[in-house]
């Protein structure tokens, strides 16, 4: 099974959806989220360093990387073992090549 594993500074909430100030990229990747882990082949994992800081050090690529750079290096996507992205939320495009499912079109997921 493939894994795609985001590494998340501290949120007041697993998903980050809540408050009065939420930011459109958490709704979006909160939604795909939960399409992709409907597939029975890839699975995406939030960590949010609030509420799982033993994943930051256990993942050793992670926890250099904060090391080196600081906080402000998260977001981090690791796919299959491997860093992707730093800095920034995956995109629509980022997340359908990482899973392998068509998600440009709203979401239907459609193997690619």
């Amino acid at each position: 099974m493939r894994k795609i594993n985001i590494y998340e500074k501290a949120l007041c909430c697993p998903t980050g959806v809540c408050g009065p100030s939420v930011d459109p990229d958490l709704i979006r990747l909160t939604a795909q989220t939960k399409q992709i882990n409907q597939s029975e082949n890839v699975r995406v994992l939030r960590r949010n360093l609030a509420q799982n800081p033993n994943a930051f050090v256990r993942e050793q690529q992670v926890a250099k990387l904060i090391a080196e750079y600081g906080i402000a290096i998260l977001p981090v996507t690791v796919v299959a073992g491997k860093v992707m992205k730093l800095g920034g939320y995956p995109t629509t495009a980022e997340m359908s090549a990482y899973s392998g499912m068509d998600l440009a079109d709203g979401g239907h997921l459609e193997q690619v």
